[in-house]
């Protein structure tokens, strides 16, 4: 009995808008009743929750390395925002007639949601050869957890599959060790057991905008349940997984602008979050579902684990380091233009109180600061706005660095509404310390010609304290401008 399936029209993906963004790829291994299984596996850097995943399996003889160079899924990977599993067969081969291998996959599903939270409704599967025998094998066995396959030279027969299947089959003509004209009749075989329309649309060249293209597209329509099949056919191509768009197709591309298409439950495939470059303001500073465009890093001895939870990022800190900015949350791509003045603000707390410093900084080596003196903010347990203003006095910057910097402390530190924006420059309209009942606080200190020069703490704001305050800070004889949010005040100091 075939159950539903859902097909929502998005817009097609090509190799010319595909953008390499930051990547983590690694082996990875898994307990399988009691085996351990192996894969390699990408991820976008700091992607986000509910994203697709995609199975890519090797051919017989073949593994894991050899079939993620080439299919080649990074770039797109990067661009849409999805993660890509290769699984080692066993001996190099797939159990394309018993459970170990579906097994396998639905333990993939389950760690790749663990780990990087995926939609378990857009669960692709695709493979070539071999691999592809185990997504139809996968398509009769578990087609409850998977929204389409994708095989590529491999083919396999209807087996009382739990729902009707989208598919996309890829082969060429010239196949000369999984027979073209077999698999094309097992595919047919899908077709009928599908209830698809009997006619089919044959597209000849594929993509109709190139003429010279070997590759031909028919699609069966009408299907049960609203699936579709598709059979892309490349003429003259052997046995192996096409990349030549200069000939044909970049297979790996046509699979994606296929299952993309399809969920379990009917949802649409949010569009993968862009994060612009070169930019002169905080990129998803309100952390409302992710922490995309932010990196967490540690260095030595600190150790430290970062994640969005209810729209804020909070930040544990198991091991602190010898230097603030051994455990640093960093937004790069910042553009800041010399002799603009700029202001930082952002929500913070902390599980107890501690010092966050936050800095303005170049994002290579050696990571000079912008800041005439980096700031340090006093964090409570209440989440409280803190913000500092500063003026690029270097040259211009294309890629900067906004990082705070939380080595020195262990426990927990949330943060939310950063932004970064452009100010003018800040007025003075002082009236003088003699004249003025301040607060005790935290105060910018500029010469009179609106240089910035530091940073004093006044506890006591009486004149003389204040006075003494800014000698035991290093601050010599002259007239300082003292400067907070709300207030400023010149500070005759004599020495």
């Amino acid at each position: 009995m075939f159950g539903k399936i859902f097909k929502k029209a998005h817009g097609l993906l090509s190799l010319a808008v595909l953008a390499s963004l930051a990547t983590f790829s690694f082996a990875d291994n898994i307990n399988v009743n009691g085996t351990n299984r192996t894969m390699n596996v990408y991820a976008p850097k700091n992607i986000e929750k509910g994203r697709p995943l995609i199975i890519q399996m090797h051919g017989m003889n073949q593994d894991a390395p050899y079939q993620q160079n080439a299919a080649k899924w990074e770039p797109i990977a990067d661009t849409a925002r999805f993660v890509v599993v290769f699984p080692n067969g066993q001996n190099k081969a797939w159990d394309i007639g018993g459970d170990k291998d579906i097994n396998f996959l639905k333990a993939i599903i389950n760690e790749m949601y663990n780990k990087y939270g995926i939609d378990k409704n857009r669960v692709y599967v695709s493979g070539f050869s071999m691999g592809g025998m185990m997504s139809y094998h996968a398509a009769n066995k578990m087609g409850d957890m998977i929204a389409a396959i994708a095989p590529v030279s491999g083919g396999g027969g209807v087996n009382s599959p739990k729902r009707a299947m989208p598919i996309m089959h890829t082969h060429g003509t010239s196949d000369d060790v999984v027979n073209y004209n077999s698999t094309v009749n097992t595919l047919k075989g899908w077709v009928s057991a599908q209830k698809c329309s009997s006619s089919s649309k044959v597209t000849k060249p594929y993509p109709a905008s190139k003429p010279g293209s070997a590759a031909s597209l028919e699609v069966w329509s009408g299907c049960k349940d609203n699936v579709e099949v598709r059979l892309l056919t490349i003429a003259g191509k052997g046995h192996w997984y096409s990349m030549d768009e200069a000939v044909s197709v970049n297979t790996s591309v046509e699979i994606w602008n296929f299952v993309k298409n399809y969920s379990l439950d009917g949802s649409t495939l949010a569009p993968a979050i862009q994060v612009p470059t070169d930019r002169d303001s905080i990129f998803n500073g309100g952390f409302d579902s992710t922490d995309v465009a932010w990196t967490l890093q540690t260095h030595g001895s600190a150790a430290a684990t970062g994640d969005v939870k209810n729209g804020k990022y909070q930040l544990d800190i198991s091991a602190v380091g010898t230097e603030n900015y051994q455990v640093q949350l960093i937004q790069h791509d910042l553009h800041l233009e010399k002799g603009q003045w700029y202001e930082v603000s952002f929500d913070a707390s902390a599980g107890a109180s501690r010092t966050l410093e936050v800095n303005v900084e170049q994002h290579v080596d050696p990571w000079a600061s912008y800041l005439t003196e980096k700031a340090n903010f006093e964090l409570g347990t209440e989440s409280k706005k803190y913000s500092f203003q500063f003026q690029m006095t270097a040259a211009t910057d294309k890629d900067s660095r906004l990082s705070f910097n939380a080595g020195a402390s262990t426990g927990t530190l949330t943060l939310d509404n950063v932004t970064l924006k452009k100010i003018a420059e800040p007025s003075v309209g002082l009236t003088t310390a003699l004249r003025l009942s301040t607060t005790a606080g935290k105060y910018n200190v500029y010469n009179l010609a609106g240089k910035r020069l530091g940073f004093v703490e006044i506890i006591e704001n009486d004149v003389p304290n204040m006075q003494k305050t800014m000698k035991n800070a290093g601050f010599g004889k002259g007239v300082y401008i003292l400067r907070d949010k709300t207030r400023s005040f010149m500070l005759p100091v004599d020495r």
